[in-house]
């Protein structure tokens, strides 16, 4: 069972009232006669700075090797990221830009694609690339699911996440110390070079 950290631990959908204020820009956007891509940015804008916006609801197993190389410290931070993996953001407004959509359409496209996977900025690099190719096909052996509610990885005010070893950190260690192992890179001329891979 995984372990919560206090401090927001039971986080909730947001409130029917704030979904409609949502819709309401959303609507006055989508009428405005700014230019599609000025469209894009103000409905990032509205769903962005929330403690629910780019809900982590899975990590790569290579963002834990990572995480448990730094042993869980803040540090790390700067080499993850967080990736809308199911559908990118710019495809989901584009969908909301083709035409005008109820509340519940509305509300569907944008909550079932704004989930992410925090990965490492490597991963995040390659991913359109390696998904062509079929890296990505069998995402369980990837990815270890998390459940969003306990409260973790959560948007900053301002940019980026929350993360620190009290609270980050160590549930990543608590939770997967187990359950990956390291694996020597032969593809890189390092022999410090390391993958990881979970176990079975």
């Amino acid at each position: 069972m995984m372990r919560r950290r206090r401090r927001q631990a039971g986080m909730e959908d947001p409130s029917e009232n704030k979904k409609r204020e949502m819709y309401q820009f959303y609507t006055q956007i989508y009428d405005s006669s700014f230019d599609k891509q000025k469209k894009k940015n103000l409905l990032t804008s509205i769903a962005g700075w929330e403690k629910w916006s780019w809900r982590v609801i899975g990590i790569s197993v290579q963002a834990v090797g990572r995480i448990l190389n730094h042993k869980g410290h803040a540090r790390v931070k700067s080499e993850l990221v967080r990736d809308h993996f199911f559908q990118t953001r710019s495809e989901t407004y584009n969908n909301m830009l083709k035409k005008k959509l109820d509340f519940k359409t509305y509300w569907k496209e944008f909550w079932e694609n704004d989930h992410t996977i925090l990965m490492t900025k490597e991963e995040h690099n390659k991913i359109k690339m390696d998904k062509f190719t079929g890296l990505w096909d069998h995402v369980s052996d990837k990815v270890f699911k998390i459940d969003w509610r306990l409260g973790h990885f959560t948007s900053n005010k301002v940019a980026g996440f929350h993360f620190t070893k009290q609270q980050e950190g160590n549930f990543i260690m608590h939770n997967f110390k187990d359950k990956i192992e390291t694996k020597p890179d032969l593809s890189k001329n390092n022999e410090n070079a390391v993958y990881y891979i979970k176990k079975f």
